[in-house]
């Protein structure tokens, strides 16, 4: 105990030594061993050897508290760690405990029952989601082309290039009846589970639950079940390159792009035939990584995507209703009947009056007369009558054009067609001229 008391006036008292004097002198009077006897060896060997043992204890916490003093005072002289210290200083006022003793939710982010339209992490498209009020339920029929307004437009070829290319012929030359219920029921029960080595579909027809393979529902559709039926990345990047390419190199993201930004004309009706006919529910405004994917391979004929998962994952998501000529397809692969109540939907087409209310053309054009309506990506638009092979023809690459391009096209036009009138045959009779008679 002498050892501790010289050890205590060389050192100020510290709350730690003070800890272990404690526990020593407890662990002395615990024992039983007072202070021995005079004249008893043993008894003071042991003692000796309990002193001894406690010494190096405190001359080990004595060096630790002496560390730590010069560790301090070091971070003191450096210029650069005063923000440690207060940190640290900071840190012995906080009560990890109160971290979890808060009652109130973080305001940073808003909670699920707030927020009305909510991205789903399984969603491929790359447009924006669709308000709950669009969603209605009610269905609409599936378009079909219309075969006149194709023909005056000039785009009647490009457009089954187009669909051959993607193998949808079987696809678009079937025009069967298509109904109010079937449609809804089946849309709206959809499902599609892209299970790694066997993907399904599941969905209801009336009131019969039916799940097939991907495979056999594109049999279905006869559509090739060829391609990835991987989820599309968000903004994929030959997707990417392609909208820019169809858009005379619109640097505006896909998020942002509008069917209406394509420019070539059979291009943007075939567009506008995938969101109406074949994506069950598909947004007719906005462009997609599902149009993009089709027209993909319409256009360079590389079969990148499963157009079958595509047509599946889009049935299965919200949006409005577009799949009543898929629900009576496979119906009729099924080979179920018809309810009798059922009530036939209305069949709609392409014609001359959707494609005013797509701005595909002036509101004054007719199917004698189309003035085609051609957005450049900075929002400036020019009227253009069709038919305009030379100018339009997708053979042509890239698949858009400048304005530079459509200007020059414009002014070699007007002058032919100056000459022709010039080298007409003349609508009088030349033979009577200065009263002389041929």
């Amino acid at each position: 105990m002498a050892c501790l008391a010289l050890l205590l006036q060389v050192r100020p008292f510290n709350p730690l030594l003070s800890l272990i004097l404690a526990f020593s002198s407890s662990t002395f009077s615990s024992s039983g061993h007072g202070p021995p006897p005079d004249g008893d060896a043993c008894h003071a060997d042991a003692l000796l050897l309990r002193l001894a043992s406690l010494c190096s204890c405190c001359c080990a916490v004595w060096l630790c508290s002496c560390a730590a003093t010069a560790m301090h005072s070091l971070l003191e002289s450096l210029p650069v760690l005063p923000f440690l210290l207060l940190l640290l200083k900071e840190m012995k006022k906080f009560k990890f405990g109160e971290l979890f003793k808060k009652g109130t939710t973080s305001t940073g982010r808003p909670s699920r029952t707030a927020t009305q339209i909510r991205r789903s992490y399984n969603e491929d498209i790359i447009a924006p989601s669709f308000a709950p009020e669009e969603d209605n339920g009610a269905p609409n029929a599936s378009s079909f082309p219309c075969y006149d307004f194709l023909t005056n437009a000039g785009i009647l070829d490009d457009f089954f290039t187009l669909v051959n290319r993607a193998g949808l012929a079987t696809y678009v030359g079937d025009e069967r009846e298509q109904y109010y219920m079937l449609t809804k029921i089946f849309v709206e029960s959809f499902k599609f589970q892209n299970s790694q080595y066997s993907p399904t579909v599941a969905f209801k027809i009336y009131g019969n639950p039916v799940t097939m393979e991907l495979e056999e529902f594109c049999r279905a559709l006869d559509i090739a079940p060829v391609g990835t039926s991987r989820r599309i990345d968000d903004n994929p990047r030959d997707l990417l390159e392609l909208y820019r390419g169809i858009t005379n190199d619109d640097c505006r993201t896909i998020q942002r792009g509008k069917i209406r930004n394509i420019q070539l004309p059979a291009i943007k009706y075939f567009a506008y035939y995938i969101a109406t006919s074949i994506l069950g529910r598909e947004n007719t405004s906005n462009i997609s990584s599902y149009h993009l994917a089709f027209l993909n391979i319409a256009l360079t004929g590389r079969t990148s995507y499963h157009l079958g998962s595509l047509i599946a994952r889009r049935l299965s998501n919200k949006g409005p209703i577009f799949g009543g000529i898929i629900a009576s397809r496979v119906l009729a692969y099924l080979e179920l009947p018809i309810d009798p109540n059922d009530v036939p939907l209305t069949p709609r087409r392409l014609d001359i009056t959707a494609m005013k209310s797509h701005h595909f053309v002036t509101t004054d054009s007719t199917v004698d007369n189309m003035v085609y309506r051609m957005l450049f990506a900075d929002g400036d638009e020019k009227e253009i009558s069709l038919p305009q092979p030379g100018l339009f023809s997708i053979d042509r690459e890239p698949w858009s054009r400048t304005k530079e391009e459509v200007d020059e096209h414009t002014k070699i036009q007007d002058f032919h067609q100056q000459h022709d009138s010039e080298d007409a045959e003349p609508s009088y009779d030349y033979r009577h001229v200065s009263g002389c008679f041929f």
